[in-house]
């Protein structure tokens, strides 16, 4: 935002701001949101219709959270206003419809709720959009159960949660679960009360955090100290009931059978301490198990939503057919693609921070052949031996992201046979040699790469392996690096 103020770009700093109020409306921070909404609102002059339009629509429902009603409807109904403007925009417009009837629903104004529930329901069935659909149906479902109608309400609840579970959205699978857990309660039907409650909490425990991770770890410490204090109490013991039975031999056969007993109680004592540590390291050993899942499920978690940011990019991309923006929001997408495929091999592969380098750069390096319609095959070569952990693997694929972009666009016009090689062998400091090689056109060496994002993303990513990059024309274009692999 600041470097957008100085060079005066009023559309780089209204989509600053409204970067800044969505990371704030994500943490919760409804207030600070609405302060920045507001911001790039009034920056909003030149903007396109679709962004504009996302700005008012997050103003509504930053003032919706709030309780602000009116202000609320007031936004909500200037989103609509430009959406009814252009064809294109019926789907963030259908968005604008269906929290209008939130907001209507919240001052009780049951037909008016409903008349834009259902306007909102029916402009997004065609997009599929069930996240959006079924929130908008559970609200719908809200509406008859206040008028009593308690038989359409029931239904209506039973579609959103069967259109969330067709597309996996666990939170809401939850939220249903917990509103019918709710109206069967009120109906006093317990049994199907007490079955969406189980639900709701199966849900609920799926959706981990890193506060959940985090108590696991202060778990596992504590149980480390105690043990330690355990075994120093133990051996406390043991030295003790040790001098007794040495003090106890010059008393003769009495004072014997006096040390037998101690010792037979202490080591009684001593059997149960084992027997309690035993419990305590399976329990260890459980909740480990249970740690690593919890990790996995965070993995899914996030290659889930990497998935969705690129099919919104995606999207957009379509949206913008022909515009200068077009190929930006592409590679964009396809830098986000390359983070998700992170994830997706650690939750498939079911380990908790490592990655085979082979398989992961074989399935991106093929991805982007693919998306690029290269009608080539690749010669990649690395050994099979060779993994990483995630914070090498996360910035080494972006790496190889950018380079193979830059060769499948650029090098091969007018090449007959084009050829492309990855190489990369481990060298015995734990750094990694890259090499990738084309026999295309080669660099133009009057053109400024050093300038360009791609070369930019390479350079400070090479940085942060504590590696170096060159690039020079050999029967092509030739990309030599030398990374730090942990």
């Amino acid at each position: 935002m600041k470097i957008y103020n100085q060079i005066k770009d009023s559309i780089g700093i209204s989509i600053s701001y409204e970067n800044i109020a969505s990371s704030f409306l994500q943490e919760g921070d409804t207030r600070n949101a609405l302060k920045y909404y507001k911001e790039a609102l009034a920056n909003s002059q030149i903007l396109h219709p679709y962004e504009k339009m996302t700005i008012l629509t997050n103003l509504g429902e930053s003032y919706r959270q709030l309780n602000l009603i009116d202000s609320s409807i007031i936004y909500f109904n200037k989103s609509i206003k430009i959406g009814l403007s252009k064809e294109e925009l019926k789907f963030p417009l259908a968005q604008s419809i269906g929290n209008l009837g939130m907001s209507y629903l919240s001052l009780r104004k049951l037909d008016s709720s409903e008349y834009y529930l259902d306007k909102s329901i029916k402009l997004l069935i065609p997009y599929k959009e069930n996240y959006s659909i079924s929130i908008f149906k559970a609200e719908k479902a809200k509406i008859y159960n206040t008028r009593k109608e308690y038989k359409k309400a029931e239904h209506i609840y039973h579609e959103a949660l069967n259109l969330a579970k067709q597309d996996g959205l666990k939170e809401q699978i939850r939220d249903f679960n917990q509103l019918l857990s709710e109206f069967y309660t009120e109906r006093k039907d317990y049994k199907k009360a007490l079955h969406h409650q189980k639900q709701f909490q199966i849900y609920q425990d799926s959706l981990v955090n890193k506060e959940n991770v985090r108590k696991i770890e202060q778990l596992k410490a504590g149980y480390e100290i105690d043990k330690r204090e355990t075994q120093i109490g133990l051996l406390n013991k043991i030295n003790s009931t040790q001098k007794k039975w040495v003090y106890s031999l010059a008393l003769g056969v009495l004072s014997f059978l006096v040390l037998a007993t101690l010792l037979f109680f202490s080591r009684k004592k001593v059997r149960k301490a084992n027997t309690i540590l035993a419990q305590q390291k399976e329990e260890i050993s459980k909740r480990e198990q249970e740690k690593a899942w919890l990790l996995r499920e965070l993995n899914h978690r996030v290659k889930n939503n990497l998935q969705m940011v690129a099919s919104l990019l995606n999207l957009q991309s379509n949206k913008l057919s022909g515009h200068p923006a077009q190929e930006a929001i592409l590679i964009g997408k396809q830098r986000v693609e390359a983070l998700s495929l992170v994830h997706r091999k650690l939750y498939q592969e079911g380990v908790d921070t490592r990655i085979n380098i082979k398989d992961y750069i074989t399935e991106l390096i093929l991805g982007l052949f693919h998306a690029y319609n290269a009608n080539f095959k690749p010669d990649i070569k690395i050994g099979e031996e060779i993994s990483v952990n995630i914070d090498s693997a996360i910035p080494l694929a972006l790496i190889v992201n950018e380079i193979i972009i830059n060769c499948l666009k650029y090098a091969y016009d007018g090449i007959e046979n084009p050829e492309l090689t990855v190489e990369i062998t481990p060298l015995p400091d734990k750094h990694l040699s890259i090499h990738i090689f084309d026999n295309g056109i080669g660099f133009d060496e009057n053109a400024e790469m050093k300038d360009s994002l791609g070369m930019k993303i390479i350079t400070s990513l090479t940085r942060q392996l504590e590696g170096s990059v060159s690039h020079y024309n050999e029967n092509g274009a030739h990309w030599q690096l030398n990374v730090l692999g942990k």
